[in-house]
C-alpha cells in the first residue's frame, strides 16, 4: 500500500512533537515522537515501520508495525493521507 499526503496538510513541529493543519477543512491532528517519524517517513515515501526501527531498534517489530497501522488508519479517517495500491 502507497500513502500520499493531502494536499494542503501543514505540520507545525516543536520539541520534537507536531500538530497537522488541513488548511481546507480547518482539522488538527497532534503526532508524538513516533507519529512525527511515521508522518516524515510517508512524506518521503519510505516504509514508515523501517523508520520506526531506525530510530527506536529495541522496539519489537510487531510493536511498530501494529502503532504504526493504528496511525495510519486515524491519518486516512481525518482525510490527511490516502492510500493507494
Amino acid at each position: 500500500m502507497q500513502l500520499r499526503v493531502v494536499d494542503g496538510v501543514l505540520i507545525h513541529e516543536e520539541q520534537g512533537e507536531a500538530f497537522l493543519l488541513h488548511s481546507g477543512s480547518g482539522r488538527y491532528f497532534g503526532l508524538n515522537k513516533a507519529g512525527v517519524t511515521i508522518w516524515r517517513a510517508i512524506e518521503r515515501g519510505e516504509d514508515p515501520v523501517a523508520a520506526l526501527g531506525d530510530r527506536w531498534p529495541d522496539v519489537p517489530l510487531e510493536a511498530r508495525q501494529r502503532d504504526t497501522d493504528a496511525l495510519i488508519e486515524h491519518l486516512i479517517a481525518a482525510e490527511l493521507v490516502v492510500a493507494s495500491g
